[in-house]
This record gives C-alpha cells, structure tokens and sequence, in this order.
C-alpha cells in the first residue's frame, strides 16, 4: 500500500536478463525520461506499467493506464 521497495534481486540469466538488456539499450538511446513519457501518454488516467522498448531502431515507451473501466496501451515516443 506504501509503494515502497521491500525486496530486490539481481538478473542474472533467462528471459528477464535478456529483456532488461533490451530496455537497458531503449533507455541509452532516450532523449526523454519515461517519467515524461509516462506523464505524455496518460493524461486523465492512472498509468500502471510503462516499458521502454526500440521500434525501427527508435527509443518508445509502451505505457499501460487505467482510463475509467477500462486497460489501455500507448506508445510515446523517447527520441
């Protein structure tokens, strides 16, 4: 309920190394913060997941926020 940070853990192997790898390299070539980024796409909503990704060899953030009812995706752009 506090948001807080109770537990972390290395990557060290498997699908999650190699997707923090990925995001790890979206982030490099960012121009924007996924915080903006965040901010940009879920404007009135509540965003509960935000990943950044490259498409076509350009930084993105895929952003997941909660508008009424309802789970949306965005994509905002970090370039």
């Amino acid at each position: 309920m506090t948001g807080s940070v109770t537990k972390t853990e290395p990557i060290t192997e498997g699908d999650d190394f190699v997707d923090a790898k990925a995001q790890s390299v979206a982030m490099a070539k960012a121009k924007t913060d996924l915080k903006s980024a965040t901010n940009a796409a879920a404007i009135g909503s509540r965003a509960v997941a935000v990943t950044p990704d490259l498409k076509d060899g350009h930084p993105v953030a895929s952003v997941s926020f909660a508008k009424g009812d309802k789970l949306q995706t965005a994509t905002q752009p970090l370039d």
